[in-house]
């Protein structure tokens, strides 16, 4: 197991805490991109503030919870997470990459897991985008497997 630096501390909260995911999430929407074999422009196109339009609809019909991961006061990673009726789902995880390979992501995942569980849901589901195959290894750690694979048609 990987060690965490003693500077790295972890706050947990609710949707007010999205706009301090920006960075990083646009980070995490650009490696997206640049994975994808077919839906770059999907990606070119996506912003923050339409995704978290999207996650703030979500916790009017549920709950959201969003785990930061700080270094001093710069925020070196994130994890999202909602419940819906009886579907957790975590949303989006990034870490930072001069952070990685420190269990920042583990500990995001641990902290997200346990506020998940809380609610009971029936299922918990993560989508992971095509071309971003190789977290499929991290997550099986947390008993994620592949369930199903979703095609979907390119806009014309």
């Amino acid at each position: 197991m990987f060690t965490i630096e003693a500077n790295i501390h972890y706050v947990l909260g609710k949707e007010d805490l999205l706009d301090n995911v920006k960075t990083l999430w646009e980070e995490l929407n650009k490696l997206h991109s640049d994975k994808s074999p077919y839906y770059k422009d999907f990606y070119a196109n996506n912003t923050f503030e339409a995704r978290k339009t999207t996650l703030l609809s979500t916790a009017q019909k549920g709950q959201v919870c969003v785990v930061l991961a700080y270094d001093a006061s710069l925020v070196v990673g994130y994890c999202i997470a909602s419940v819906v009726d009886d579907t957790g789902e975590i949303d989006s995880i990034f870490v930072s990459g001069d952070y990685r390979k420190m269990g920042i992501a583990g500990n995001l995942m641990d902290k997200v897991l346990s506020w998940l569980k809380q609610s009971n849901p029936r299922k918990i589901v993560i989508k992971v985008s095509v071309g971003n195959e190789e977290v499929f290894g991290f997550y099986a750690k947390y008993g994620f497997y592949p369930c199903l694979t979703e095609l979907q048609m390119l806009p014309d």
